[in-house]
């Protein structure tokens, strides 16, 4: 899909991502930690946005039951990084719109996350909301459990 913003959101694997999950979400951390169990699941996707083919934003989608908040068929965004000179700049936003679509197409009825800190107003504009308190995931963070109704 071509985008005004002069990129294009692709279906991608998730080894094409891997390196951007290492810069941008696990700096200092092995390269193994950015290999998530559910990457290669049947039902999981995964999208990026490139600008002359590379990819500049990224995030990761499966099914995956929540117990915060009753839904049909739940999908859990995971992974969800911008390279540093792409941020606030409507790359992500532009990719996170492209997913409701796809979730829609699988019937998802609810899609929810571990967000950081530092993205809460970024998941907060696209019409997430905050369930509970904070929370530590080690040796990663603060986080609050964030949903979107699809």
């Amino acid at each position: 899909m071509q985008l005004d913003l002069g990129i294009e959101i692709v279906d991608i694997n998730a080894e094409e991502i891997r390196p951007l999950r290492h810069t941008e979400l696990r700096q200092g951390k092995d390269f193994s930690s950015t290999s998530y169990l559910r990457d290669n699941d049947k039902e999981t996707f995964h999208l990026a946005c490139r600008i002359n083919r590379k990819i500049i934003t990224c995030a990761t989608f499966y099914p995956e039951i929540t117990d915060k908040k009753v839904s049909k068929n739940p999908y859990r965004l995971r992974g969800m990084a911008t390279h540093v000179d792409f941020r606030r700049k409507g790359y992500a936003a532009e990719l996170m719109n492209r997913s409701f679509e796809v979730l829609k197409e699988k019937e998802c009825d609810l899609l929810w996350c571990n967000a950081r800190l530092v993205a809460i107003s970024f998941y907060k504009s696209l019409g997430f909301k905050i369930i509970g308190d904070i929370f530590d995931i080690k040796e990663i963070g603060p986080h609050f459990y964030m949903y979107k109704e699809i």
